[in-house]
């Protein structure tokens, strides 16, 4: 132990010094080895002569277009290359952080606010190593993407496979506030909807979801439901919900999304027992794998 001790404490006092002259050896000029070092020639020149003293040989001899490396001087480049050049490629290493391997996961606004970001944190708890990020659109286009791994887009349901399942079935209800309920007894009779206010989320026509449209056509005419009276449009399907909880209106409330609001109450089923509706589609929100060129 203790000759590893008188090692280490030797080279110690001169590895700085060993590394700047395995640096000139390489350059071949001090010059070039004291622009990469930082420091200025007459101070490189200065601990070469200071090395070369302490261990009582010639290492270097100057010429008009550089250095050459003396006898001595090869044989200490030949004995320190392997070693130190191991150790500064493994400090270069250590001091640069591992990349992480990046997920970018594409979906629409809705999915992102109400259904991903609540467990985003857990997720990228499970997954330290994996650098995770989300790209937001109101519609998801299908097909290939160069900018997302993952999709999660409402389109028609289908049979999973090796590059895509489906996560949940389009599943909507009509909603309001515990407060907006009690506020409308009338929500009981034979037309529950009429002249009340619709908070309504502004879409493209051919979305692939549920409009009041397209949820009361389904519900059909013997429900005794026509449309509602003002139309409140917000073109944020979150801010469709917030309006649907201050009491603004009857919003249409996807199940998958609003589950966590059910349950604390904060939204309740707007139409009575009876009348009330959980209408399903053919379409839901697909999880799918992309082709991301690499790079």
């Amino acid at each position: 132990m203790r000759d590893i001790d008188i090692s280490y404490g030797t080279f110690a006092r001169y590895a700085a010094d060993l590394s700047l002259f395995l640096l000139v050896a390489d350059c071949g000029q001090l010059s070039r080895a004291a622009e990469i070092a930082g420091l200025s020639q007459p101070r490189l020149s200065q601990r070469m002569k200071s090395l070369e003293e302490a261990l009582g040989k010639e290492l270097l001899r100057r010429e008009r277009r550089g250095v050459a490396l003396t006898r001595d001087g090869q044989a200490l480049r030949t004995a320190l290359t392997p070693h130190l050049g191991e150790a500064a490629a493994g400090f270069s290493r250590f001091q640069r952080p591992a990349r992480r391997r990046t997920l970018v996961i594409e979906t629409d606004l809705a999915f992102a606010s109400l259904r991903f970001l609540p467990v985003f944190p857990s997720l990228c708890a499970a997954f330290p190593d994996l650098g995770i990020s989300l790209l937001t659109r109101q519609l998801p286009e299908a097909g290939a993407d160069r900018e997302a791994d993952l999709r999660i887009r409402m389109e028609p349901r289908h049979e999973g496979t090796g590059t895509a399942c489906c996560l949940f079935a389009e599943r909507v209800m009509a909603v309001c506030s515990p407060a907006f309920r009690d506020a409308h007894p009338g929500l009981g009779d034979p037309d529950p909807l009429r002249g009340l206010p619709l908070i309504e989320l502004t879409s493209d026509a051919g979305a692939p979801w549920f409009t009041w449209g397209s949820w009361l056509a389904q519900l059909g005419p013997e429900a005794g439901v026509r449309g509602g009276g003002e139309r409140i449009s917000f073109n944020s399907y979150d801010h469709v919900i917030q309006a649907a909880e201050k009491g603004l209106g009857v919003a249409l409330g996807w199940r998958g999304l609003i589950d966590s609001r059910l349950e604390t109450g904060a939204l309740v089923p707007a139409l009575p027992a009876a009348a009330q509706a959980e209408l399903e589609s053919g379409h839901g929100y697909m999880l799918r794998m992309l082709s991301r060129p690499a790079g």
